[in-house]
């Protein structure tokens, strides 16, 4: 069964938002076709600062490696640039569509 990983974060202070941005999208062009069983990845900012990121994965073996599998240079950038006493990260299986 499908499974959407949920992450919320909100980035480091001092981090611009263009910044987080630019590397986001790089993020979506070079690593996110490389995850094995990733079928979809949609980002999201809230008005404050929040961001949101909703990864679609075949299965949750997929799900759960999904975030050892993206080690790569910009990976650890965008890693970087997140405030992670503010990340959270859930699993939801998919049960209709």
């Amino acid at each position: 069964m499908a499974v959407l990983q949920i992450v919320r974060f909100r980035p480091r202070s001092g981090v611009d938002g263009a910044r987080m941005r630019e590397v986001n999208e790089r993020f979506q062009r070079e690593v996110t076709p490389t995850l094995p069983g990733l079928e979809r990845r949609e980002g999201t900012v809230s008005e404050d600062g929040e961001w949101t990121l909703v990864l679609r994965y075949q299965d949750m073996d997929s799900a759960t490696r999904g975030p050892q599998a993206d080690t790569g240079p910009i990976a650890r950038e965008f890693m970087s640039l997140i405030d992670m006493a503010t990340m959270s990260a859930t699993f939801h299986t998919v049960v209709s569509e």
